[in-house]
């Protein structure tokens, strides 16, 4: 029986635009002109009888029929990419690396990763708890996560996790301050600093904090510091002090309530987290199936920064 199906080279094209919501994007992905994703868009629309993209001079936005459509089309292009990941790996799963800061991987990544290893049971994933920088006698990661410094050469970076600093504090501790704390309530109080050791890292800090409130500079005596966020974050939930976290880092025990956020002032990140894709792994499907999924669950941070 012949299969009725609209032009292949297009539905790749419509399901890599409709991910980005941008010709643009989708061109760089698939490594053509933001012009042949547009012509093959038309193309596709002729095909379906009627608009996939509302156009505006701003960029694009997918109609119902395309939303529709766009979701469909990204669960067979799963489905398919699973597929070819298990043809390719009849003996066992295929294996993705990932190499990551310690704390992100404690705090964000591994309470995450079960979930994509439910829906992916045929990829095997390594995540790596290392330091940003590694040497050229180690084997680069498929897929690395850190704070961004500029472009690399060979890397592909998306942003990943934005997000905003919010200070956080044990209900125990929280409950110490005023009936209607001001910021100027914090400094008689203990604050946790962040002394990240790595070169290139940067903290914004409590003098950041407190200049975004309306204070001026300030010297600030900190009675206790880390060089890793997550300590610091273990140490808030003791009740050492109030701390300032990304809201991704600590979304679980604010939620669980060991944690709360004692002024809803936040700060917006400035150096978010990238994800890194060196090219020789985008040609991998599973590379690319893990990758996705990371993006879309570090969208909604995206937007908050």
């Amino acid at each position: 029986m012949t299969r009725h199906l609209p032009p292949l080279p297009a539905l790749r094209a419509f399901e890599a635009a409709a991910r980005h919501l941008s010709f643009a994007r989708a061109g760089g992905e698939l490594g053509v002109t933001p012009g042949a994703i547009s012509h093959q868009m038309r193309q596709l629309e002729e095909w379906v009888e009627g608009p996939l993209f509302e156009r505006r001079a701003n960029g694009v936005s997918l109609t119902e029929t395309g939303r529709v459509f766009a979701t469909r089309l990204g669960a067979i292009f799963d489905q398919i990419t699973a597929a070819s990941v298990a043809a390719r790996a009849p003996g066992g799963a295929s294996t993705v690396t990932v190499r990551c800061q310690y704390s992100l991987a404690t705090k964000w990544l591994a309470p995450r990763i079960g979930k994509f290893r439910a829906a992916h049971p045929e990829i095997s994933v390594a995540v790596l708890a290392l330091p940003h920088r590694w040497s050229a006698n180690e084997r680069d990661p498929d897929l690395a996560i850190y704070h961004g410094r500029g472009t690399i050469p060979g890397i592909r970076q998306d942003m990943l996790l934005g997000g905003r600093l919010v200070v956080v504090a044990a209900p125990q501790v929280a409950a110490l301050l005023p009936a209607a704390p001001t910021p100027a309530d914090l400094l008689t109080r203990p604050l946790i600093k962040m002394d990240f050791a790595e070169p290139g890292w940067h903290d914004e800090g409590w003098e950041a904090w407190f200049a975004a409130t309306g204070f001026g500079h300030l010297e600030l005596r900190a009675t206790l510091s880390f060089n890793l966020l997550h300590l610091a974050i273990e140490a808030c939930i003791a009740g050492a002090g109030f701390a300032l976290a990304p809201n991704f880092m600590v979304e679980q025990e604010l939620a669980a309530g060991r944690l709360v956020d004692a002024f809803g002032i936040s700060l917006p990140i400035r150096q978010p987290y990238v994800l890194m894709t060196p090219e020789a792994s985008l040609a991998r499907p599973e590379v690319e199936i893990l990758r996705s999924w990371l993006l879309d669950e570090g969208m909604g941070y995206v937007k908050q920064g």
